[in-house]
């Protein structure tokens, strides 16, 4: 099957899901882009105020997760972890979710710093990884 007849054979929410999340990668991305860290971060918090609207219509973690995984493989130059972990704590925090971006980098690096972001919802990865925990020495507290 072709990724349009995928797409025509997903529920309509799960493609409003997706196309909601696809433009907000792209919008990231694009602030990460043009803007310092710091200003994004702070567009991030002000987008990631919870939505009572969206938290009376919830939508499961693991969909979210996939949301982000499947869109950020179809908008162009969205692929990056930092983008993944921000677009999916906007998502995440408006539907109630407690979703916290955590920065690490590689344990067994000998070469070259490799940093990474993912996030965790209590506890568990939604984004960036199953094993980050064996595999990234965590800098944030």
């Amino acid at each position: 099957m072709g990724p349009i007849r995928n797409w025509l054979d997903l529920p309509p929410r799960e493609r409003w899901l997706l196309c909601k999340t696809a433009v907000l990668l792209a919008a990231v991305r694009g602030a990460l882009w043009v803007f310092p860290y710091s200003f994004t971060r702070q567009f991030v918090t002000r987008a990631s105020r919870r939505s009572a609207r969206l938290a009376d219509r919830p939508v499961d973690v693991r969909k979210i997760a996939w949301a982000v995984d499947t869109a950020s493989h179809r908008v162009p130059l969205t692929a990056h972890c930092l983008t993944q972990a921000l677009a999916a704590q906007i998502l995440l925090t408006r539907r109630g979710y407690p979703a916290k971006i955590h920065f690490g980098v590689l344990r067994e690096s000998k070469a070259e710093l490799m940093a990474h972001a993912w996030v965790e919802v209590e506890g568990t990865v939604v984004i960036g990884g199953a094993d980050v925990d064996e595999r990234y020495i965590k800098l944030d507290p």
